[in-house]
């Protein structure tokens, strides 16, 4: 792997077509056998990396972590949920190491440029957000990875503890938070404000570098002890820091370029839709579908395993054949009469329930992936296609309670609260009581996460960055030993093709025991 990558770099990339989401003139191919000579080239090279995170970091895989940890009540994926495999259960990584190879590639040649060197700095920051990218969820992933730097060496690597994988993306994160601009101040190479939010800006810059420290905090228990000897209070403390970069206030009240949407309605509507001011960092599907080919989004994968009625061709009985289903009485409980949630993310729920379990089976109609793309020609007319819909990498609420989730730590409680009630004050959900939770203020930032989070693919992680695998997760997971834990239980198997390319390369060590 670190060979290719290697030889990618000092021989040949041909960079994807030029796309229209940074607002660019189209060119059909770059080469760097001569290297980046202009700036074009930089923005050419840049957005094909920024390509690579749209179709190959956004894509359907990432959903079978996510899956371990979905808020459900029943599900055909009991047994990736309960670690009940037969075999070992890999992923490739090999699109996150070339997202970072492209990155690597521009910071190679940058300095060599006769550009203004504001314009550098950009373009230095935006690679430096990409490569933090690829590490956070290697690390969320696989756990121990190979580092790669800025220099690529030729020879094999092995794995390096998590930990310092980690360490080296938070420095890389904080490198581009340093360089790059706010969102609203980003420009292009003709010097044109960005429409996409999937421009790398200071905010999502900040955003990497929160879940970055937070989840570096919150994993000692399965670090190497070797690799305990850090003060997890520090990097909470500036996972606060970057929280409130974005959040642009230090009690709660909105202060930055971000702003939370008015209900939850028009969390669905709007944001999870793309553009929205909610929305920190996405990569941007809706109008370049026709790129993609028959690629399938972390989007359609909810849509299609949560949702039926009123999705297309869909009947009230189809919610009986879901892949991930939840009984009514449990949404009452996640929402309790008055959060508007429960009408925003479920399709008219009283109206559903009231049905009857013989004709809805007493599941809930997940209804929070509204827009959809019907097929237009063919035999297919008017069946699904796809949800017409930006994958939100990060939106406002989401860093709100991560910042509350931070202050807890920290013992700043009043300002947990004070977070935690900004998010419940949209929904119209009751504010926070002391008696929450039997008086435990961190399970109850935990649980509205996934009160305002649902089906968006966060909670596996934070049930891993709050130690509540043990109580969260499935029978394998409540099962195992502390052992289990810094062994790598928690993360992919290394697809066996990376070792053919990569002698040096070991197996995560809890997976060794299956062939």
């Amino acid at each position: 792997m670190i060979r290719k990558i290697g030889l990618i770099i000092l021989c040949v990339i041909t960079i994807l077509s030029c796309e229209d989401e940074l607002d660019m003139v189209p060119e059909n191919a770059i080469t760097f056998r001569n290297g980046l000579e202009t700036e074009l080239d930089v923005e050419s090279a840049l957005n094909s990396t920024q390509s690579m995170v749209r179709g190959d970091l956004s894509n359907q895989t990432i959903c079978y972590t996510w899956i371990k940890g979905v808020f459900c009540d029943t599900t055909i994926y009991y047994r990736t949920r309960n670690i009940e495999f037969t075999e070992m259960p890999t992923s490739s990584w090999e699109s996150y190491y070339l997202v970072i190879a492209s990155a690597n590639v521009v910071l190679h040649f940058i300095d060599r440029l006769s550009i203004p060197e504001h314009r550098k700095d950009y373009y230095k920051g935006s690679a430096y957000f990409y490569k933090a990218l690829a590490y956070l969820d290697l690390v969320r992933l696989w756990g121990d990875c190979v580092l790669v730097e800025e220099d690529v060496p030729l020879e094999t690597r092995a794995k390096s503890y998590w930990t310092e994988i980690a360490d080296h993306a938070i420095d890389l994160a904080r490198k581009a938070v340093a360089l790059l601009p706010d969102f609203d101040k980003v420009l292009d190479s003709n010097g044109n404000a960005v429409r996409f939010k999937s421009a790398p800006c200071k905010g999502a810059a900040n955003a990497v570098l929160a879940n970055l420290c937070a989840w570096k905090a919150g994993g000692k228990y399965f670090a190497q002890p070797s690799q305990r000897n850090y003060d997890e209070n520090k990097l909470w403390e500036e996972a606060e820091k970057a929280c409130t970069a974005i959040i642009g206030s230090e009690t709660g009240v909105p202060g930055g370029i971000y702003r939370l949407a008015n209900t939850p309605e028009d969390v669905c509507t709007k944001v999870l839709a793309g553009g929205d001011a909610e929305s920190i960092y996405e990569s941007v599907f809706v109008n370049f579908w026709d790129e993609l080919g028959n690629f399938t989004s972390t989007n359609d994968f909810w849509a299609i395993a949560l949702q039926a009625y009123p999705m297309p061709e869909a009947t009230f009985d189809d919610i009986k054949s879901r892949y991930i289903q939840i009984y009514n009485e449990t949404v009452r409980k996640l929402y309790p009469e008055g959060d508007l949630r429960r009408d925003a993310y479920f399709y008219k729920f009283d109206e559903m329930e009231q049905r009857g379990d013989s004709a809805t089976g007493g599941f809930a109609y997940p209804y929070k992936y509204r827009k959809v793309a019907v097929k237009t020609s063919g035999d297919e007319v008017g069946r699904f296609d796809h949800i017409d819909q930006n994958r939100i990498w990060w939106r406002l609420a989401d860093i709100y309670l991560l910042r509350a989730e931070c202050r807890v730590h920290l013992q700043k409680n009043d300002l947990a609260i004070a977070d935690l009630n900004i998010i419940r004050l949209r929904a119209k959900a009751k504010l926070y009581n002391a008696d929450e939770y039997d008086g435990d203020l961190r399970m109850a930032i935990f649980k509205e996460r996934e009160k305002e989070l649902l089906f968006e693919g966060t909670r596996y992680f934070d049930i891993i960055r709050n130690q509540y695998v043990k109580t969260m997760l499935g029978t394998g997971y409540r099962q195992a030993t502390d052992q289990d834990y810094v062994d790598g239980i928690l993360f992919w198997a290394i697809n066996e093709t990376a070792f053919r390319r990569n002698p040096k390369l070991r197996q995560n060590t809890y997976w060794q025991k299956y062939k």
